[in-house]
């Protein structure tokens, strides 16, 4: 595989509060920034203006549609508010009462967006401006995100993750039985694999062909989900290779205290694993350069560091004087943004055009 050219600092701007979240627009140069004290940047072609001016409660969520046309926040104040950039006003306000917003998730084809309030899970259709589904559960969901290619949502309950067809079921599809409760849920880019890192901390891997054999006391062992324990600490993040053959050979980062575990599955041999420990604080973020095997991760300590391979450090970028908080790769693999601690705001570049 062809090392990609390392990164150039292109933009580097201080927002008014920690960053808390970064994302790009599936279409075109476009980036949303959010911070704790609820200012959310808005930067095209590396021209930054603001969307929505602090309000002093924290915005934990941004996330765009999959046409670009839609961007998503929510956070502490209890709502989810709905741009469509350019315009610099919200189209839509949804309120969800006292419910802390820090999970959104779009489907990968259509404008709906997935969001938990109490012990829902509620479906807003963008073009329609209406919520459509309303999925009731036994108890507050942890986490949801849409497969990335299929109809289906992943729900992160306390003591399993539910697999929901919204659109044509009034009961899950499947049920995972997990040993702990799950924290977060993070599926493949291809859809095959589901990770769930859990409170234990240990993180578990289903093949999506392998759905029918999620409960550990009816099903033949050698079809269970993968189990990975021994972490030093809390799972903060999982991130997938997009790579080729990601298939037969899947590669998952998870960020755990100051170190990124890795995991490989090797044909024949199973789940592999190897540290990258160069951090000296919490890694917060880890995300793979789309198409490559570049794996970025980003900590307290101020580094982001660049690992070719996810095997071999190639590049250490600074800036955030009290450290990272939060990083996303644009779709292209070209752009890389960043957030900091103290409100840095960085886009670093490739240099080449795709």
């Amino acid at each position: 595989m062809q090392l990609k050219p390392l990164l150039t600092e292109q933009l580097r701007v201080t927002l008014s509060d920690y960053v808390t979240a970064v994302a790009w627009s599936p279409i075109g140069n476009r980036l949303a920034a959010a911070t704790g004290n609820g200012e959310v940047q808005w930067v095209h072609e590396l021209t930054p203006e603001v969307l929505q001016a602090p309000t002093g409660q924290s915005i934990n969520a941004i996330a765009f549609s999959a046409d670009g046309t839609w961007l998503a926040a929510g956070g502490q104040a209890g709502c989810i508010t709905l741009w469509k950039p350019p315009l610099p006003h919200p189209v839509h306000m949804l309120n969800c009462g006292s419910t802390w917003i820090d999970r959104l998730s779009w489907h990968p084809t259509y404008s709906y967006l997935a969001f938990l309030q109490g012990k829902t899970l509620r479906i807003w259709d963008a073009e329609q401006a209406e919520i459509t589904q309303v999925i009731e559960l036994t108890e507050r969901p942890q986490d949801v995100q849409w497969s990335p290619t299929e109809d289906v949502l992943a729900i992160a309950l306390k003591t399993n993750i539910q697999i929901w067809n919204p659109f044509h079921n009034t009961a899950p599809l499947y049920q995972w039985e997990l040993t702990a409760t799950p924290i977060t849920v993070n599926w493949s880019t291809d859809g095959h694999y589901l990770a769930c890192a859990m409170c234990d901390p240990s993180l578990s891997i289903l093949h999506w062909s392998k759905l029918c054999h999620t409960n550990p006391a009816s099903s033949d062992s050698k079809e269970l989900p993968a189990l990975m324990r021994g972490f030093p600490g809390k799972i903060r993040r999982l991130a997938w290779a997009d790579i080729p053959d990601s298939d037969t050979s899947p590669m998952l980062a998870a960020a755990t205290r100051e170190v990124v575990a890795m995991w490989l599955l090797m044909p024949e041999k199973g789940w592999q694993s190897w540290m990258l420990d160069l951090h000296s604080q919490t890694v917060l973020d880890v995300a793979f350069q789309p198409k490559t095997g570049m794996l970025a991760s980003a900590s307290e300590d101020g580094w982001l560091i660049l690992w070719h391979l996810a095997i071999e450090a190639m590049q250490v970028l600074d800036g955030a004087a009290e450290g990272f908080s939060c990083l996303a790769w644009h779709s292209s693999g070209q752009y890389l943004a960043a957030g900091g601690q103290q409100g840095e705001l960085f886009v670093w570049s490739t240099g080449t055009d795709r």
